[in-house]
Formats: structure tokens, sequence, C-alpha cells
């Protein structure tokens, strides 16, 4: 079973498919962080996280890039996003390995503004050495996510990456890295996610359990396991992690099993890093390639004018509209609830 959360009340005209489950909205995301008097967080997002990831069937996350994405991926009716690097790297064409925490933090930030769903955000090789993942963890948990997640790749990182020359570090850094990051969030409920690349970069099972043990002892909250999809090698993972979560990513190489076949193979979730910001991509260059070779725009003449309320609704302005034409009619502006 995948699950999938009920459409957005924001003017949202989307459906949930009858094979997805349906249940009650989720709150609305709490900020940065609500504090008790004792200035310690007392709630995030990572609470709604933990328990979806406890539900029955696979939780899909699509990726986000910005604002605008995440409240696309929100209204299709999905429970949580994710922030991957190479998407944000793209949108600022700068590329995933040359990203800062800084303007990781700041979409993380938008995201979070935009959206109730909890956040899973790419930290990376952790920004730094293992002590600066210390940093990297309360930036990204101050900007209200739900979750990071750091991998075992050498920091800087490779700009051969992306060209399938990436490497690792040893084991024992990176399980410190997870060790630092786990005693450096401010709230229990903080997720930290340890991504490993070690059956990319070996196709050694062995290695791959190795790294997933070291890992949960470390006390990571969950694993993600990059290209990893036969069910026998998740077993083996199993073995000597038997409770933590495993989550899936990856999907650039044909085939790409679908969500019920993931579940089978035992993932409790399913992170799509990649396709939005692909699909943006590839309509862009269509859409501007037709204009150059044509003289013509390929939309209906009507497109615009069918497309701006939906947007206008999509950007919040219905909030904003609501205000006003209360303020003009003399009507009270009601709960604040209301104006959401």
């Amino acid at each position: 079973m995948v699950r999938q959360r009920p459409p957005s009340p924001r003017g949202s005209t989307s459906t949930c498919s009858g094979r997805y489950e349906r249940r009650p909205a989720a709150p609305k995301a709490l900020g940065p962080a609500v504090r008790s008097t004792e200035g310690r967080p007392v709630s995030t997002s990572a609470s709604r996280l933990r328990a979806l990831l406890k539900e029955p069937g696979i939780l899909a996350v699509p990726g986000a890039h910005d604002g605008v994405s995440a409240r696309i991926a929100e209204q299709a009716g999905f429970s949580a996003v994710y922030l991957g690097g190479n998407a944000l790297g793209i949108s600022l064409a700068v590329g995933q390995p040359l990203l800062t925490l800084t303007e990781t933090a700041d979409c993380s930030t938008r995201i979070v503004r935009t959206t109730p769903c909890p956040l899973i955000v790419d930290a990376g090789a952790g920004f730094g050495s293992v002590a600066q993942v210390h940093r990297t963890v309360r930036e990204i948990e101050s900007t209200g996510a739900a979750a990071l997640h750091i991998d075992d790749q050498p920091y800087p990182k490779s700009v051969d990456y992306h060209r399938g020359k990436g490497g690792l570090v040893d084991l024992s850094e990176a399980a410190a890295r997870i060790e630092v990051a786990v005693k450096a969030r401010q709230h229990p409920d903080f997720m930290v996610i340890a991504r490993t690349d070690v059956y990319r970069a070996t196709g050694d099972v062995e290695q791959l359990a190795r790294r997933c043990k070291a890992y949960a002892q470390a006390g990571a909250d969950a694993l993600l396991l990059l290209d990893v999809e036969d069910p026998a090698h998740l077993q083996r993972v199993r073995q000597d992690v038997p409770d933590l979560p495993l989550m899936w990513i990856g999907g650039v190489v044909p085939p790409v099993l679908s969500l019920q076949q993931l579940e089978k193979a035992g993932f409790a979730a399913a992170l799509y890093p990649f396709n939005a910001i692909a699909a943006v991509v590839q309509s862009l260059t269509d859409l501007w390639a037709g204009l150059r070779e044509s003289g013509r725009i390929d939309q209906a003449d009507d497109f615009l004018l069918r497309m701006r309320g939906g947007m206008s609704r999509l950007a919040g302005m219905q909030t904003y509209w609501d205000i006003e034409d209360a303020l003009r009619d003399r009507r009270p502006l009601g709960s604040p609830q209301s104006l959401q």
C-alpha cells in the first residue's frame, strides 16, 4: 500500500487515486521551533515524519527544490517532501558539489514556510569535517525541517560524482559523522538518516551490511540506501539491522521499480530527488525551443488565462484576497486558521 495525504484545501483541484489510503490532513508546520519556557524545542514536524514511517505501507517522498514544487507535491496528496542536493544545485545553476550549507538551509526555510509536509533535507557529507557536521545539523534543524541525511562520500564533494566516479570515506569517519549529528540535534524527534553509497561504489553486499550496522550503532534513525533494490540485499542488511526504517533513493538507471515493488522489497520510504527538476528543465527547454523555431508558443491561446487563478492560489494569494475582501466588506477577518 502506497501512502498519501488528502489534497490540500488551498484551492487545489487534484484528487487522490482510490488505491491510496486517505487520512486527515497534517497540521501546520511549526516553523523553526516551538520552544518551552526553558528554551528547549518541544515539537517539530519530525514527530509527524516518525509517525508516517511507522504506518503500514511505503511512504513516497517527492523531490522539491523550491516552495512551489513543494506545494505542488503537497496538493498532489503526498505527506512528505525531499530537498535533494542535486536538484537544488541544478536549480541554482551551480551543481551539487559546489552547494553550500547556507544555500541548503535557505531553501529548507522557504520550503518549510510553504508546506506543512515534513521535509527531509540532503545534507551531503555534512559540509565539512566531522566537527563541522555539528553546525550543519543545528542550522538545518533550526529551519524547521523534519530530518536530514548525511552520506559517506568525501568532503569536499567530488565534481566527478555525477559521472560515476565518486568515492567513499573510511567507515570510521562516516560513522563519526552520524554520531556527531545525533548528539548535535536539539530535539530528540529530529531524524538523522545515514545514507550510504557503498553499493554503488563497490557492488559489495557485505560492505553494505557492514556500513549499515555501523551507522545504526552510531545512532542513525533510518538508513538511506543508494541504488539498492534487490530484496535479498535488504534481507542481508536486516540480519544486522533488524529495526531501523530502510529508505530507497535512486531511480536514474532503468528499469525503475514501482512503489509497490519497493514496498515488497522491504523499504519503508522511497525518495525521488531528481524527477521534479528534470521535468522542469525538459518542459522549459521544449517551450522555448518551440518559440524559437516556429515563432509561436506551443500552448493553447487560453492557457495562461486558465492557469493564472490556479497559480495565484498555489502561491497563497487566496489568504490575502480573503483579508482584502473582509476589510472592504467590513466583515470580521475570521480565525487565524481560516486565513491560511
